[in-house]
């Protein structure tokens, strides 16, 4: 037997080298929440939305099927039910243990509210809280409000937990969805798109500066009368091409007299200047002073590496509801653009998705006054009588918010 002497046949030792050691690769992680709410005021597509939607994001944006949590109400695994509990523990899975580099990803299709709020002198512009309804918050009578989720709420856990340099884009298929995430810059986020809202818009932001008829004229013995509307809507779809609406309204007041608005914008305080001379015969004034964060002009300034970039897409303003067509909802609209283009600037998204939001509005104004030709012809000749009315009252102005300042040409959508 031959022994052999692995000492002759060993190279000269190296030095020392320590184990590597790999960073860990960013977290990239999705929750989508869709709900038809079956058992009270149906929608129809919201179920769609959530499976276009996670189809984008794995094929175009490379999200592994393992970090996308999907909740829909049907009838399905409990935990996985779009409850109040379910929704808000799936938030809390969603941004932990959130690191630097970190992107998350967030999209509901379903009912939001608007609710007052007792505060909104301080944080709300027009005095109401913005809440998302969970399949649980919708009874046959009538809304559960315990059961809603509020804006504020959506704020703490969402956004308020993300480190600098982690990423959280969220998507609001809903009406009254502007602002549910209570970020601070949406007007300075908004784009310029040249068409001109057609149609009878009985919209109340339009009534309330605008009363002619039987107007009282301001006088030292006339003061401006103020009122206050307090409105609960909901995006309801009856058919294909069928929109129902459901409002409610309570208006104080009196009589038809002329209304002063009022901003919470800006405020100014007065003080009475001693400097009057002949020359300087006015009393003078402070400027005034912004109350809220973003006045429309806002810049990025450099801080927006000091925090977390927040990014919500809501199909409409705060003041608007929504209607659905099946396969018209800003989600398929959404998905269809970034399948032809998955990273276009921020600009470029904000006017193709108003563009595209814009042309549904058309067509369901063109059902519309199809649907008022039918009614005059059914009660001139009677017959079958036409089927629920469409929506022709309003358009959908889809908003960008953000956490800070954006550069909308320079920031591209990259989930």
């Amino acid at each position: 037997m031959e022994i052999i002497n692995f000492n002759e046949h060993r190279g000269p030792r190296g030095p020392y080298a320590p184990p590597l050691v790999t960073e860990p690769r960013p977290k990239r992680r999705a929750l989508l929440i869709g709900i038809n709410y079956a058992e009270s005021v149906q929608l129809w597509g919201s179920h769609v939305d959530v499976l276009q939607m996670k189809d984008l994001v794995t094929k175009e944006y490379h999200y592994s099927p393992d970090d996308i949590v999907t909740l829909i109400d049907d009838g399905g695994e409990p935990r996985l039910q779009p409850t109040r509990e379910n929704i808000l523990r799936e938030i809390d899975n969603l941004v932990r243990d959130a690191k630097p580099g970190d992107h998350f990803f967030f999209h509901y299709s379903g009912h939001a509210e608007q609710r007052c709020n007792e505060d909104y002198t301080v944080t709300k512009e027009d005095g109401m809280d913005e809440c998302l309804l969970p399949m649980d918050a919708m009874g046959k009578d009538k809304d559960d409000e315990k059961l809603m989720i509020r804006d504020r709420e959506l704020r703490v856990r969402l956004v308020d937990s993300l480190p600098a340099g982690s990423q959280l884009i969220a998507i609001f298929d809903s009406s009254h969805s502007a602002s549910l995430l209570d970020l601070d810059h949406f007007r300075c986020n908004r784009v310029y798109v040249p068409y001109v809202s057609k149609g009878r818009r009985r919209s109340d932001s339009l009534w309330a500066p605008n009363v002619r008829k039987n107007a009282l004229e301001q006088g030292h013995d006339r003061p401006f009368v103020s009122t206050r509307g307090v409105y609960q809507t909901k995006r309801v779809t009856v058919s294909d091409s069928m929109v129902k609406i459901r409002k409610s309204s309570i208006q104080h007041g009196e009589g038809r007299q002329r209304v002063q608005t009022r901003k919470l914008t800006v405020k100014a305080a007065y003080e009475p200047s001693t400097a009057v001379t002949p020359r300087f015969p006015i009393e003078l004034c402070e400027s005034p002073i912004a109350m809220f964060p973003c006045d429309g002009w806002c810049r990025p300034d450099g801080s927006e590496h000091e925090m977390a970039q927040v990014i919500s897409l809501s199909a409409c303003k705060d003041s608007q509801i929504l209607w659905e067509e099946r396969g018209k909802s800003m989600t398929t609209a959404l998905v269809k653009i970034l399948r032809e283009n998955p990273n276009p600037s921020l600009k470029d998204l904000m006017l193709c998705v108003s563009h595209e939001r814009h042309k549904s509005a058309i067509d369901v104004h063109d059902e519309a006054k199809k649907y008022k030709k039918a009614m005059q012809e059914y009660w001139r000749r009677g017959g079958e009588k036409p089927g629920v009315q469409t929506e022709v009252n309003n358009f959908q102005d889809p908003q960008l918010s953000s956490h800070q300042p954006l550069n909308l040409e320079k920031i591209t959508w990259n989930p």
